[in-house]
């Protein structure tokens, strides 16, 4: 139900215009950090599809013209239709706290955010899923030495470290944090467990020595 951080690794190469060859490494785990805030409740639905496979190697049918010509495939449609579930966020709002190390794209990325556009059209995850994005401005981090561990944005850390709160309820989720590239995609090696509140008005309490607090624009936060 939180945008994951590669999501917004893709979201922000598509904005800035970065290869996607390159990306992975412009938002790796050392040289960006990312700070997630939910700003609107954060519920689902599910979606029901169906539609007709693609794979040529079941139900299908094949039929070839002369022996100089290729075998062309094609799918059986009278039979049953597959059956797919999506379950999708309804209305998601996220404030995104963005550092990366690349000076260029870094460049490039803030042009584009002041002047609101977009060399690929910016979306969350699938290209059905467009992304409305507003530039806020930016903004010196200051380091925390001293804080009560209230947080806005969402916290990688365990649900054992969080404190209780009356009222205030919490979500776990196992989420894709950095990418690579690999043959000719991209796979996953690291994933973050993460505690967030559904509720954006809601801020988190937790106890747990290996994660810098972070001020940004008035709000505690955490980088990831």
């Amino acid at each position: 139900n939180r945008i994951p951080r590669t999501t917004v690794a893709g979201l922000l190469a598509a904005i800035g215009g970065a290869d996607r060859g390159s990306y992975c490494d412009l938002f790796g785990a050392t040289s960006s950090a990312v700070a997630i805030r939910p700003e609107s409740k954060l519920r689902t639905i599910n979606i029901p599809t169906t539609g007709v496979g693609t794979d040529p190697d079941s139900a299908a049918a094949k039929k070839a013209g002369s022996s100089r010509s290729r075998a062309i495939t094609y799918h059986d449609t009278t039979q049953d239709r597959q059956i797919h579930n999506y379950e999708v966020l309804v209305d998601p709002a996220y404030r995104l706290d963005i550092a990366v190390e690349d000076e260029e794209f870094y460049s490039d990325l803030h042009a584009r955010l002041e002047a609101s556009t977009s060399v690929y059209p910016p979306s969350m995850g699938l290209s059905e899923y467009l992304a409305t994005v507003e530039y806020l401005g930016e903004f010196e981090p200051e380091r925390l030495t001293e804080a009560d561990g209230a947080v806005r944005s969402v916290v990688p850390t365990s649900l054992a470290d969080t404190i209780p709160q009356p009222g205030v309820s919490y979500r776990v989720e196992r989420s894709p944090a950095i990418m690579e590239q690999y043959g000719g995609g991209r796979r996953t090696t690291r994933f973050d467990d993460l505690v967030y509140t559904p509720d954006p008005t809601d801020s988190i309490q937790f106890e747990s020595a290996d994660l810098q607090l972070v001020s940004v624009d008035g709000d505690t936060v955490i980088f990831r």
